[in-house]
């Protein structure tokens, strides 16, 4: 098992300490570091050493656990300390990992754990039961939340190591859309960044045994929707704005309003009651007041921020109604959301950090300019929600990809490719700068190719 060395901040009892820890990766879902290493690198770091129950000498801390994995849905937490593995307690440092490198998802894994709780430690059995090979293969997908043209919600689902953005240095991936539970279309997603080529084209993957082109599809204008509007400040995407204002306007109101129940609670608890004497002029008496009255400004504050806030929000609802009227409707426009989609709208951007949330209102008020920093638009495009305008700003940057739909009648020629000893992608119009498909990009293409056959065949 590979050994890999992290910064890692572990809480043992109730004391954070944070240093570099040599750590183990199982399939399983999990890191663990010895309670050895763990004592040894804080004493070279003179660093305190918290507690530990007796007879944990050998035993191994749960660094990380990832989530939606055998650990974590067993029941395994971080800083936990495994003291039995398998009915087996531990008897030296190496032989958790000895053990542990060993298991694999056909084999069930019991654990004797001790975990703090509260101010004491408990004993704990956490069992991981074997899964099938269709099981494991799916604990390996990430799924990434998104919206199609009509705005109602789909899931695009790719290998959880693959990169996450399309914008990747030689991004060579597959990944499939899924929508009620089912996988709907798989496509090969193919990026590069040429700088001065801005040409559009396919790329071109060779192999010994051939050349395949893959190009993105190509969307007929009459059904490309609302998702594919040429621009965030053109007309169709009016309705989507506003109910992400609205959105917007009704956390800021809800913010504001626990807010002034805050201040409102604070002043009570310490002015109730009381009533001013003009006739005292001590210091500490006149002070007191000016805390009272501090606390009054603060509420007419708040109070006057809810009112335009309140006053604003009503526009908004305005401005929505008169979108929904058909009458009202710029011909350029004629969409008009429906419940469900106002529903899946909301349920996205609820799902989006604040962040996020920042950048998509900026995107939607002043469109993607060239102030956009890279990091910004990398969550940008983990939104969803300005697709059309960040091809533009990529194409002016220099990236070539393709979104390349595949049919069933292609999968052979894909799995061809995958088992090639050696594949090269290049985009057409720069056939001399061409990378090498990695056996990493394989693998993870392998998974996501296994797992869209098999839930197509259900």
């Amino acid at each position: 098992m590979r050994v890999l060395t992290t910064v890692a901040v572990l809480l043992i009892g109730s004391l954070p300490v944070q240093a570099e820890f040599p750590s183990k990766k199982y399939e399983m879902g999990f890191e663990t570091v010895t309670v050895f290493e763990f004592k040894k690198t804080l004493r070279e770091e003179n660093a305190k050493i918290p507690d530990f129950p007796p007879r944990t000498e050998s035993a191994v801390i749960v660094k990380l656990v990832e989530s939606n994995s055998r650990a974590s849905l067993a029941g395994l937490k971080e800083n936990d300390l495994i003291r039995v593995i398998n009915g087996s307690y531990l008897r030296s440092p190496r032989s958790a990992d000895q053990k542990l490198s060993m298991i694999t998802h056909q084999d069930q894994l019991s654990l004797g754990i001790i975990r703090r709780v509260e101010d004491k430690w408990e004993q704990i059995s956490i069992t991981l039961p074997s899964i099938s090979e269709e099981a494991a293969r799916k604990l390996k997908l990430r799924k990434v939340p998104s919206l199609d043209g009509a705005f109602l919600p789909y899931y695009r689902i790719s290998h959880k190591h693959a990169p996450a953005t399309r914008y990747a240095p030689n991004n060579f991936q597959l990944y499939y859309t899924e929508r009620a539970g089912r996988p709907e279309k798989l496509y090969l997603r193919i990026a590069q960044l040429l700088p001065g080529h801005t040409r559009s084209g396919p790329f071109v993957v060779t192999t010994a045994g051939g050349r395949f082109v893959f190009q993105s599809e190509v969307v007929p204008p009459h059904q490309r929707g609302l998702f594919f509007a040429g621009s965030l400040r053109s007309p169709e995407w009016e309705p989507v704005k506003v109910e992400i204002l609205l959105i917007q306007s009704e956390d800021w109101l809800n913010e504001k309003h626990q807010e002034f129940q805050q201040a409102e609670a604070a002043y009570k608890q310490e002015f109730q009651g009381f009533k001013y004497d003009q006739s005292r002029r001590d210091k500490a008496y006149q002070e007191l007041n000016q805390r009272r009255l501090s606390l009054i400004a603060d509420m007419e504050r708040i109070n006057q921020k809810i009112q335009t806030a309140e006053s604003n929000h009503q526009r908004l609802v305005q401005r929505k109604d008169r979108l929904a009227n058909s009458r009202n409707v710029l011909v350029r426009n004629q969409f008009r959301l429906s419940d469900e989609a106002r529903k899946a709208i909301k349920l996205h951007f609820a799902n989006l950090t604040t962040e996020q949330k920042k950048i998509v209102s900026r995107a939607f008020q002043y469109g993607i300019s060239l102030n956009f920093k890279e990091a910004e638009l990398i969550q940008l495009e983990d939104t969803s929600l300005a697709e059309q305008e960040i091809r533009r700003k990529r194409d002016k940057q220099g990236w070539l990809w393709v979104d390349a739909p595949l049919t069933p009648d292609q999968i052979p020629m894909l799995r061809a490719m995958i088992a090639a000893p050696s594949a090269t992608v290049h985009h057409e119009s720069s056939p001399e700068q061409k990378f090498e498909v990695t056996p990493e990009q394989k693998e993870r293409m392998q998974v996501v190719l296994d797992v869209y056959e098999a839930e197509r065949n259900k």
